[in-house]
């Protein structure tokens, strides 16, 4: 009874935790359309054109944010006022970490693939879901690396530019990973099952950072030492469960074909395989 009587007298400060939430919504579609995405025209797009494509992509946006806010919502600190000025001023880092991880994933991990272009004018779902993908993974990483009551803002911002950075290395060698060149297949021939398919690792590897950034900071040589060894056992793994995601989830059967050897991509294929990389994430989180 003491503490349903608890909770609702916490009830104004939820509401107003909520609400602070929404404003950082809109301050983050902002920071989408003026500063990122410049080139689109949201409402346009959205409700006149009915582009699905940019819906994905900005969706995707949203739940970064949405995932990134967790780092800001602290349990530990006491009085109200100091609760939500630490929403709104984590906040508010976050979403320009956000635009931060979006710039950085359109100028290198979508470095050969015009992606404003293929979303506005090709609507093309693979660049759509690969672009989401990135946002949703840069959401996971944020959430980690500014989050924890040990460790200083520098050592927030080294640690999330080490996720950051470990998503542009995997995009570097995903397409060796796959067996086929995922920007060719996203690009030239709209392939929606390869960006799905390049989305899943990417949110994967979010994972896998979030899990080895979570314990709790105690010193430079300690804990980047620790990342040093878990990120890339992590990504290794990751790597394992795509070969054995042929074996297993679609037995008799290679993915890659099935994503860009036949005529029509097969977006099935894309899911599982996008699957099979989220699924042995979670997988590797709940080992560790």
């Amino acid at each position: 009874m003491d503490r349903v009587l608890q909770e609702i007298g916490r009830s104004p400060l939820i509401i107003a935790e909520i609400a602070i939430g929404f404003i950082l919504f809109w301050v983050g579609q902002f920071v989408y359309q003026k500063l990122f995405r410049r080139e689109i025209e949201l409402n346009l797009e959205l409700f006149v054109r009915d582009n699905s494509a940019v819906a994905v992509a900005l969706v995707g946006y949203y739940l970064g944010i949405a995932i990134a806010l967790k780092s800001a919502l602290r349990k530990d600190l006491i009085g109200w006022e100091n609760i939500l000025l630490n929403l709104t001023l984590y906040g508010l880092l976050s979403i320009g970490l956000m635009f931060v991880g979006a710039v950085v994933c359109d100028r290198l991990i979508l470095r050969r693939c015009d992606s404003a272009r293929e979303i506005r004018e090709e609507r093309n779902f693979g660049a759509a879901s690969l672009e989401a993908g990135c946002h949703v993974a840069n959401g996971i990483i944020i959430s980690s690396t500014m989050g924890g009551n040990s460790g200083t803002l520098l050592v927030g911002l080294a640690s999330y530019a080490i996720g950051l950075s470990i998503l542009v290395i995997a995009s570097f060698n995903y397409s060796a990973i796959a067996g086929y060149d995922v920007f060719k297949a996203i690009q030239e021939h709209n392939n929606p099952a390869a960006g799905v398919a390049f989305a899943g690792l990417l949110v994967a590897i979010g994972n896998i950072v979030h899990v080895a950034f979570l314990p709790e900071f105690e010193n430079w040589g300690l804990s980047f030492g620790l990342y040093v060894l878990a990120i890339p056992f992590g990504i290794l793994m990751l790597a394992a469960i795509r070969w054995v995601a042929d074996l297993i989830l679609v037995p008799g059967v290679k993915i890659s074909d099935e994503i860009v050897r036949q005529e029509v991509p097969n977006l099935g294929a894309g899911l599982i395989e996008a699957f099979a990389y989220i699924a042995g994430s979670l997988l590797i989180a709940w080992s560790i």
